[in-house]
Formats: structure tokens, C-alpha cells, sequence
């Protein structure tokens, strides 16, 4: 019989032991590797195959939905579950956009962890009751209206939204202003504005900040 193969990358060793324990009971699913960082993940799909990969999207190291895209990047036939301690729409959004194939808040039962990823295996794509919820809310315009953004991007994002000046924003993030001027400007183009006003607004709209 042909195994289910799954990575689970979390940095809680509860969520971790606690998903582990329940799937070796399962005849035909196996935890081939698990890892607690990004890049200790990153090292781990170099030597373990899996078909699925459960990934915490908030972890010591990195970002969930930007290590989304990596992953999917070189090992494209890779089922991804994104686990989250959030509800936050506008992650659910870009994770699904980066290539996952659902999204799980971490108080849901190991039972539904279970039924996504069967799910997810056959092909489709699962979300929690919560992001479900989150989801509906939205409509066709606003999830094809999220651009992919940057890291360093989001917080200037947030930093201006603090109504801080690019020189200030500069010595926060040891850049230089005309660094901070240039993802400004690429933010303006990616979310179709002219205005800084509108930048900050259309990003609140669609929960990025």
C-alpha cells in the first residue's frame, strides 16, 4: 500500500508531537521528517521526498507564505497545508496564491488536520471552518486584487501607516531613503494608486496591515 508521505514544519513541539502521534497510527500515511525553522526545512526537502508538506506559517525564522513560493518553486508536485495560529485574511489569501492547497487555524482537531490532507492529496484544495468564514467574506475582485508583496515591503507598508517620513523609515530598517523610496513606489504600482493616502487605505481594505 502506497503511504501518504508528509513533512510537518512547526516550530511548537505540542503541534508537532501532537500531528505526529496521530498520523503513525494511520496505515497509510507516514511523517517522514519534520523541522522546526525555514531553513532547517529547506535542508530537509533536500533529502526526504514527501507528498505533503504541513507548514507553520509563523515561524522563528521565516515567513510561511514567502517560503510557500520557495517551496512550490523547486518542488512543485508538493501538496502545502498552511498552519496558523491566525485567522488573518489577508495571509489566507496570499498563501493560497503562493501555491497552498489549504489553510488550517491550529485549533482545529487533529481529525480535520486529517481530512485536509486526504483531501489535499486527491487534488483538492481544504479550509478550516474559520478560514472558510474569513474567505466568503471576500469577493472574486478582492482576492484577484491582492498583489504578492515582499517582506521588506510590508513593513514599510506599516511603517507608513505609523506616519513615518522614508529618512526615518531608512534608519528603522538600516536602508538607505532611496531604497525606501523605490518599495514605495513599487507598492504604488503594485496596488494601482498614485497616492500614499490610497496606498495605506486599499492595504487596510484588504487586511495587509
Amino acid at each position: 500500500m502506497k503511504k501518504i508521505r508528509i513533512i510537518i514544519c512547526d516550530d511548537h513541539p505540542l503541534i508537532t508531537e501532537g500531528i505526529h502521534s496521530f498520523i503513525v497510527q494511520k496505515e497509510d500515511m507516514e511523517v517522514v521528517a519534520t523541522a522546526n525553522s525555514g531553513a532547517e526545512l529547506m535542508d530537509v526537502l533536500q533529502k526526504k521526498h514527501a507528498d505533503i508538506l504541513l507548514l507553520d506559517v509563523n515561524l522563528p525564522d521565516d515567513n510561511g507564505v514567502d517560503l510557500c513560493v520557495e517551496v512550490k518553486k523547486q518542488y512543485p508536485e508538493m501538496k502545502i497545508l498552511g498552519l496558523s495560529n491566525f485567522n488573518e485574511r489577508s495571509v489566507i489569501v496570499r498563501m493560497l496564491n503562493n501555491g497552498a492547497s489549504g489553510y488550517l487555524v491550529k485549533s482545529e482537531s487533529v481529525q480535520v488536520v486529517e481530512q485536509a490532507i486526504r483531501h489535499i492529496y486527491e487534488g483538492g484544495v481544504y479550509f478550516g471552518k474559520e478560514a472558510q468564514k474569513t474567505l466568503t467574506s471576500l469577493t472574486k475582485t478582492e482576492l484577484l486584487e491582492i498583489p504578492p508583496i515582499t517582506k521588506r515591503e510590508k513593513e514599510v507598508l506599516q511603517y507608513l501607516d505609523e506616519g513615518l517620513t522614508s529618512p526615518m523609515i531608512a534608519e528603522k530598517m538600516f536602508i538607505s531613503s532611496l531604497t525606501v523610496d523605490s518599495h514605495r513606489k513599487n507598492l504604488l504600482r503594485k496596488f494601482n494608486v498614485s497616492k500614499t493616502i490610497n496606498l495605506l487605505q486599499k492595504a487596510k481594505e484588504l487586511g495587509i496591515i
